[in-house]
């Protein structure tokens, strides 16, 4: 159990995590800072963490473990913040979507006293804010840690029994193994989903043509109703992954385009290959 747990950032993920620590009574107390205008109140009210502060040292004074939940963007300059009002044996963990620029940062500016460790809930919704924040979030969901050569053991330990006291499954991954394999299950989905998006209502027929949308548009283009803000960071910090997978895409979608202009028949032969992956995925993802 953890004495203290200070929780930077207060939306889904972070207030999901208050819940599931408290929901597990794996923090004899949680505390927690936001910027954003009456977002710790909403936290203290809904039980996600006992006590806000305005103040960012005084919320990870004497904390035995931060948990950093802000998107990347930020991160840089909180980092930086934290150097200087931690306590000394403290040690800190994000949930940020890419990894090897943050990790870093952090071993750039984080004092030698401290441990981090990097980590991301492969969890969230297309809901932002303390408001979605769910207890059960992270149950059964796969949790990344990448520490590197300069993490210390005992620090990782401690990391992994948060984890496993939200009811998430574990995965050890490289910092840059991490972030090229988000790039193709994560990031370019979103991307892909933006630019159906704007392709589609940017037509001239958009008017007409979204009378007849359904389920299947509306599935499609659900994650382009996430955080502009994250997305552009996600971007700025993983580009080199994320445009290698999008020049594989683009030369799938050119392929098929130009096979689609040839009338070729043999589609469906791809079509039903490709329908048995997405089968056999789908399957494994039941059975866990």
């Amino acid at each position: 159990m953890f004495n203290q747990v200070a929780i930077v950032g207060l939306g889904l993920i972070g207030g999901s995590m208050g819940l599931a620590l408290h929901k597990a009574k794996a923090a004899k107390r949680i505390v927690g800072h936001d910027l954003g205008r009456g977002v710790s109140d909403r936290a203290r009210k809904s039980g996600a963490i006992d006590e806000s502060f305005d103040s960012l040292a005084d919320a990870v004074r004497g904390a035995d473990l931060v948990i950093l939940a802000t998107p990347v963007g930020p991160m840089r300059t909180l980092l930086q913040n934290l150097a200087t009002v931690l306590t000394p044996g403290t040690i800190v963990t994000d949930v940020a979507s890419t990894k090897s620029q943050v990790i870093s940062w952090a071993e750039e500016f984080l004092p030698a006293n401290v441990a981090f460790v990097g980590g991301h809930p492969m969890a969230g919704k297309e809901l932002s804010g303390v408001e979605a924040a769910d207890a059960d979030l992270f149950c059964n969901c796969i949790y990344c840690l990448t520490p590197t050569a300069k993490t210390r053991p005992d620090s990782i330990s401690k990391v992994v029994a948060l984890v496993e006291a939200i009811g998430a499954r574990l995965r050890f991954l490289d910092p840059s193994e991490h972030d090229g394999e988000v790039a193709g299950v994560s990031h370019l989905p979103f991307l892909a989903s933006i630019a159906l998006m704007d392709t589609a209502a940017n037509d001239p027929t958009w008017g007409d043509a979204a009378l007849l949308a359904s389920t299947g548009f509306r599935d499609t283009t659900r994650l382009a109703a996430g955080s502009p803000e994250m997305y552009r960071d996600i971007c700025l910090t993983n580009g080199a992954s994320i445009v290698r997978w999008l020049d594989q895409y683009v030369d799938n979608l050119s392929a098929l385009r130009d096979r689609i202009a040839m009338h070729d028949k043999s589609l469906s032969e791809d079509f039903a290959r490709v329908q048995q992956l997405r089968q056999e995925w789908q399957s494994n993802q039941n059975e866990k």
